[in-house]
């Protein structure tokens, strides 16, 4: 009896240190990899940097149009406002917000926001 409950609180421990190890695991892969060029770390830099434009462009509870072309960045971006507090509405919102990769811009991307077009 002994041994199962040995057993099941080693199994818990496990699954419990999961987080901790993805996290650590990416933390010393960040340190390692700073100065190299790397498209994993350019990509996690400006979805930290479009989730912070987002948050001080457009205020919480706004309802925005995603108006980007591509289907996985308007997918990103409508992940990230939504974590924000931004309603994302497929028509008729307040402003409309798209992406525009600029290699002079921060971390090569900058978000545009505009009233949308009148119907």
């Amino acid at each position: 009896m002994r041994l199962l409950v040995a057993g099941l609180c080693a199994a818990a421990l496990l699954q419990a240190m999961r987080p901790a190890v993805y996290s650590a695991r990416t933390g010393v892969q960040v340190v390692r990899d700073a100065g190299k060029p790397s498209s994993g770390r350019q990509l996690r830099e400006q979805l930290e940097y479009i989730s912070d434009e987002l948050a001080r462009q457009v205020p919480a509870r706004t309802r925005v149009v995603v108006a980007e072309a591509d289907a996985e960045w308007r997918a990103r971006v409508t992940e990230l406002a939504t974590l924000r507090g931004i309603v994302v509405v497929t028509g008729g919102g307040d402003l409309e917000v798209a992406l525009e990769f600029d290699r002079a811009a921060p971390h090569g991307v900058r978000v545009v926001k505009r009233k949308p077009a009148s119907p």
